[in-house]
């Protein structure tokens, strides 16, 4: 691999798509870098270059649309200089089809580009080819438990739109990897460049707000393991109560620390825990689609009053329940 800074100065930005590919974790750090070019003042080098790599050697890949994406190399190219490589995301239940060649290329090419990162669910690739153990990541807010549980030796963070640790960058849900590219070329590039880039983009340089304000704390029913979808099924008409967790293991016929110790297993969480964030998860679509008052909302979905509701918003989105509706509202 020749060195990742060409003679020219122009920066190679690799994106390695995956099959269903998600077009706008393509697209959105695509018109990034490619704007920066818009910006360079006549008669200078454009500052980047864009490639994209499949993973077949026919170097044709279809997005999740259908529409196929024709790439200019593939994984088993060994001529092209790299300095940032992003693995755009795709749907999480086809990974089990991800080409293996692309774990062996990954850890290959690591220690000879300058950054490396993801976008979206191409987090699980990365942590798949070993590149991401013992660091903190994030990915969308959907799976983050399931990266977690998956790979336990990362710290995954749901909040951030994006993270930097020790030279691995990785991105949230879909339009975060839209917020990644835009830091890439503040690093790169400064702030005034960045932010022209952003304006024209009609965005947002640094994007207010934390990932995990967009999603549920609880993980889709479906992701669910069957004794976790259980227990949901069991408390979700009764949330507005008081439950205990012995409660919850007598339903199940289970002991206590029996059905602690299969419930942390089968979550990766406490029953405590899954309790609260299902009623944070309530409380919520109570505060975005309904206008509510907060002492309702905190008493129909269990906190027993206002303070604990603001508590819990402030724990997990860091934001209090009048934010969060005002936010919902597009109030100011």
């Amino acid at each position: 691999m020749e060195n990742t800074k060409e003679q020219t100065g122009i920066k190679t930005i690799a994106l390695l798509i995956l099959p269903g590919v998600q077009l706008l974790d393509v697209a959105g750090p695509c018109d990034v870098f490619m704007s920066a070019n818009f910006f360079t003042p006549v008669g200078s080098a454009p500052k980047y270059r864009v490639q994209l790599i499949s993973s077949t050697p026919d170097r044709m890949v279809y997005s999740n649309a259908g529409i196929p994406l024709t790439c200019s190399h593939s994984i088993y190219d060994h001529d092209c200089s790299i300095d940032t490589l992003l693995i755009a995301g795709t749907d999480l239940n086809l990974l089990d089809e991800v080409n293996p060649d692309i774990y062996r290329y990954l850890q290959g090419i690591a220690t000879n580009v300058r950054r490396i990162g993801s976008v979206c669910v191409g987090a699980f690739v990365l942590a798949k080819a070993g590149l991401l153990a013992g660091k903190q990541v994030t990915t969308h807010w959907k799976y983050a438990a399931i990266l977690q549980r998956t790979y336990p030796d990362l710290n995954v963070n749901v909040n951030p739109f994006f993270i930097h640790d020790q030279g691995i960058y990785t991105s949230g849900g879909v339009s975060s990897g839209i917020d990644l590219a835009l830091a890439l070329l503040e690093e790169d590039c400064g702030k005034p460049l960045a932010s022209e880039v952003a304006k024209h983009l009609v965005l947002h340089l640094k994007r207010p707000g934390w990932q995990s304000q967009f999603g549920d704390a609880i993980t889709d029913y479906d992701l669910l393991a069957p004794f976790t979808k259980a227990i949901r099924d069991l408390l979700k008409d009764k949330l507005g109560q008081a439950i205990s967790i012995d409660y919850m293991a007598e339903s199940v016929n289970m002991s206590v620390r029996n059905f602690s110790r299969v419930f942390l297993k089968e979550s990766g969480m406490t029953p405590g825990k899954f309790l609260e964030k299902m009623r944070l998860d309530q409380a919520k679509k109570m505060v975005e689609y309904t206008d509510m008052s907060f002492e309702m909302i905190a008493q129909k979905c269990g906190f027993g009053n206002v303070i604990s509701l603001r508590r819990l918003f402030l724990k997990y989105l860091s934001i209090s329940p009048l934010q969060y509706r005002k936010a919902c509202k597009g109030a100011e």
